[in-house]
């Protein structure tokens, strides 16, 4: 029998009955050292790293599903734990006592800006643009106020008075002085300047 014989033999039905697959399969058995044979070879390499990767995504899709979303849970508890109602209604109670300690010493303060600028002769209306976060700064914010407004005053006069000023006359009635002057005079007088 030629080879060519033996493979249309074997591609026949006849070859392909239990008797002859098993004694095919025993002149090569499918033992270790075989498959390792394989699995070192490049195509034996491919196939193996594709089942592996099958298996190592079914495994991490498999651990995701049961174990992710507990770990991130566990890890948000961690870092931001929950508060209770009371721990809640606390942190509400103290936020709301500070507010009011705050607007209390604010309050105070304003007063006590009111009753210097008061004693310093300062426009009362704009003390609360001056009040400051404790007294000591109300104080020198006060200070600067009184500063500025005395010298504004001060400018404010001077140029008022430069204006306003009588100049007496250089010649005759003028020179004599006032009460040198008949009444008449004086009138005339008075009704230039």
């Amino acid at each position: 029998m030629t080879l060519q014989e033996l493979k249309t033999f074997l591609e026949s039905a006849d070859g392909k009955t239990e008797e002859v697959t098993a004694y095919l399969r025993g002149l090569f058995p499918a033992d270790l050292k075989t498959a390792q044979a394989f699995a070192e070879t490049a195509e034996g390499k491919s196939w193996l790293d594709s089942v592996k990767d099958k298996h190592l995504q079914k495994g991490l899709e498999t651990w995701k599903a049961n174990n992710l979303e507990t770990l991130l849970d566990a890890e948000v508890k961690k870092r931001f734990p929950e508060k209770d109602p009371k721990e809640i209604e606390v942190e509400k109670l103290k936020s709301e006592i500070t507010t009011m300690k705050t607007e209390k010493q604010r309050e105070a303060l304003q007063n006590k800006a009111m009753r210097l600028a008061g004693e310093k002769g300062l426009p009362l209306e704009l003390v609360s643009f001056f009040v400051g976060e404790n007294e000591e700064t109300t104080q020198q914010n006060l200070g600067k106020l009184e500063e500025t407004f005395a010298s504004a005053v001060q400018k404010s006069l001077e140029a008022r008075l430069k204006t306003d000023s009588y100049t007496p006359p250089a010649s005759g009635a003028g020179s004599t002085g006032l009460e040198n002057l008949s009444m008449d005079e004086y009138i005339k007088v008075r009704q230039k300047g």
